[in-house]
């Protein structure tokens, strides 16, 4: 009995790609047509560029292959994945974006891997062609992850993944506000089989991910699988307090052997300006863990539907 593969596309501002994703993927997936079958899952996240037009079409066309999602509004490309998953009724699931950043030819490799017993098949990046600026804050930034929350994290992170039906199936049933993919993924337990390749330019249009929406990302990532926020706080704090008891140590010396009074009210000023500093810090830090619990008690919907077309399994 062949095995069906689902392929989960968010779609948002990308009405100059989907059809050439959906292509491509579909010529990578044929690659294996004695072996399995497949469908597409598209998401669209409130784009307002003619995405859900172009995907209507696509689905019209391969009503038995396709289905379709339309939010009420932008929810993020993290809430679009989860309700793709969700959606998605296959052995395995496929995530890839519609940018044509990640060649869908890849797929053709990650289910061949998938066939013969791996779980978790991540596509990892080896080089990327995003500008000088953008490449170096996004390694910098996958490496501090590697380095002190995801220690399995494949080098330069992934985004482009297949995964099998069984971590699908945790990943929806454990839901949380703040979802960091990759963490979530690993967490599961399986060794990702890795598939290097090199980054692509976008087929169409300019990257939607605002420098804000990568650095709460990035957050997410640190309060969700590391403590070391709160070490570090910690570690200052002991630090400062024995700097607190040598300088304390010194003045009574000073005072008790020069018998004068110890000037230095610039430095003082200095020394608590920089104490309110990294007090404020702390409570910054703090807060971040916080509200991530508060939102998580209220256990608002991570997005809502306005239509589907197409199968709902």
């Amino acid at each position: 009995m062949r095995k069906k593969v689902t392929v989960v596309i968010p779609v948002f501002q990308n009405a100059g790609s989907i059809e050439a994703t959906c292509r491509a993927a579909t010529a990578a997936l044929e690659a294996h047509a004695e072996a399995i079958h497949y469908n597409f899952v598209l998401v669209n996240d409130a784009s307002t560029d003619g995405s859900w037009d172009v995907m209507q079409r696509l689905q019209a066309e391969r009503q038995d292959k396709v289905t379709i999602i339309k939010f009420t509004r932008n929810f993020g490309q993290i809430a679009a994945l989860l309700a793709g998953y969700t959606y998605a009724d296959g052995d395995c699931i496929v995530s890839i974006a519609a940018d044509m950043q990640d060649p869908p030819h890849i797929i053709a490799g990650m289910v061949d891997a998938w066939l013969k017993g791996h779980d978790l098949v991540v596509a990892g990046r080896i080089a990327r062609d995003d500008g000088a600026v953008n490449d170096f804050i996004s390694n910098f930034a996958w490496k501090i992850l590697k380095r002190y929350a995801v220690p399995n994290l494949p080098k330069g992170g992934f985004d482009y993944f297949l995964m099998d039906k069984a971590i699908r199936d945790y990943y929806i049933n454990n839901p949380e506000q703040h979802i960091f993919i990759q963490g979530r993924l690993l967490y599961y337990g399986c060794e990702p089989h890795v598939i290097p390749y090199e980054r692509q330019k976008r087929l169409s249009g300019i990257s939607q991910t605002t420098f804000s929406r990568k650095l709460k990302y990035l957050i997410d990532g640190f309060i969700g699988y590391s403590f070391m926020p709160l070490r570090a706080i910690s570690l200052i704090g002991i630090v400062l307090s024995l700097v607190s008891i040598i300088s304390a140590a010194f003045i009574c010396w000073y005072v008790l052997t020069k018998g004068s009074k110890v000037e230095g009210w610039a430095s003082m000023m200095v020394v608590m300006l920089f104490l309110n500093g990294i007090q404020l810090m702390a409570f910054g830090v703090i807060g971040e863990y916080l509200w991530r619990n508060i939102e998580e008690s209220r256990k608002r919907p991570h997005y809502i539907i306005r239509e589907i077309k197409g199968s709902t399994k």
